[in-house]
């Protein structure tokens, strides 16, 4: 398995949690070798969950560094059975490289902006050429493709990448344990709204919060828990407090994922405002929490929309007086909100993280006999 970070052992901060259940989930019937590229500065190895953990430092993300990557890679990675590299950037370039050195096949999953471009923000691997070309190298010549969601189908098929397997990255619900609304009230805070990601531009915090603002006037106890490392350097404190919405909004700073059922217990709304996201695994969290999310079009978001029976609200555009109106509009009908709490709760518990595993696991077993 090859991904790009997030394989700190448990308890650390740069944690990806569904690359945490995936090796966990693997490793406990195989041999496991995971392949950092670029976790660490320097060179290191360790245990992870029954798993070899091997980091290979990237530099400058240079011609000769990559080479560097993959030369490194060929020589300490024994042959496998098969290759499974987690976003289709460098991880799915050195991914495909290690399956043709040994010929076996592999998957390439793309799991965020490798093919994305949003230049209001310089965000994207679509961005650069070069960049994008490798992206689209590793998705041609891998077995088999996958992403999270019919979302994220839809734009690797717009940016000129091959046709995916929909295999969504669900949430471990060992930590946030399925909820059940027994009344159309939420406990605790009837108006109280979370959003759970890094306080960054793709998240584009500065649109929940104008949205907020423009909501608070309609809703007078309305308030906002934001759990999430700060990137900016206090931008969004700043931004709140110039709003007039400094009182309403509780920074709580990252989050260990184990707690963050914590964070949604008692919420109405989750809010996701991303200019683009491949999942998010926050919507299913939240979606096992028994909180519906309401946001823009992006990954979970957009296909919740479309189910017959909606599990989610996306607004058309990134206006942050339509956003308003839709969270109003669903703070003010709470059987419209207890409805798509329970169709989100039913799918997530449906694709969970031991669904993912499962699914992933098969389809290894499949490539493997052919």
């Amino acid at each position: 398995m090859v991904v790009p970070g997030g394989v700190d052992p448990p308890g650390g901060e740069r944690v990806i949690p569904f690359v945490h259940h995936l090796v966990e989930r693997v490793a406990a019937q195989h041999h496991l070798t995971v392949l950092a590229v670029g976790h660490d500065p320097s060179p290191g190895e360790w245990d992870l969950l029954g798993a070899r953990v091997i980091n290979i430092p990237i530099g400058a993300h240079s011609k000769a560094d990559i080479a560097r990557v993959l030369g490194t890679a060929v020589r300490r990675v024994p042959r496998p059975d098969v290759v499974h590299a987690l976003w289709a950037n460098l991880p799915g370039v050195v991914g495909i490289a290690l399956a043709g050195r040994h010929r076996v096949p592999s998957v390439v999953s793309v799991c965020g902006g490798e093919l994305a471009a949003v230049p209001s923000i310089g965000y994207g691997g679509g961005l650069s050429g070069g960049t994008r070309r490798l992206a689209l190298a590793a998705l041609r010549r891998a077995t088999t493709v996958s992403v999270a969601t019919e979302w994220m189908y839809r734009h690797v098929l717009a940016a000129g990448g091959p046709a995916a397997e929909v295999v969504p990255l669900g949430a471990d619900l060992r930590w946030c344990p399925p909820a059940i609304r027994t009344d159309t009230k939420p406990a605790g805070r009837p108006h109280h709204l979370v959003h759970v990601a890094g306080l960054n531009r793709v998240k584009d915090q500065d649109l929940l919060l104008r949205a907020v603002a423009v909501a608070a006037h309609a809703v007078p106890d309305l308030t906002l828990s934001i759990a999430g490392g700060d990137t900016l350097q206090g931008h969004h404190a700043r931004l709140a407090a110039e709003l007039g919405i400094g009182n309403r909004v509780e920074f709580l700073g990252h989050v260990p994922h184990r707690q963050l059922s914590s964070v949604f217990t008692g919420a109405a709304l989750h809010v996701l405002t991303s200019h683009h996201d491949a999942g998010p695994l926050a919507v299913l969290e939240a979606a096992a929490c028994g909180v519906p999310t309401v946001g823009t079009a992006v990954g979970h978001v957009d296909d919740f929309h479309r189910l017959p029976e909606p599990a989610a609200l996306a607004i058309d555009g990134r206006d942050p007086s339509v956003l308003a109106t839709a969270i109003t509009d669903l703070l003010a009908d709470p059987l419209r909100r207890d409805r798509m709490a329970t169709a989100a709760l039913v799918w997530a518990t449906r694709h969970d993280a031991e669904r993912t595993a499962t699914t992933f696991e098969h389809l290894y077993r499949r490539l493997t006999a052919n």
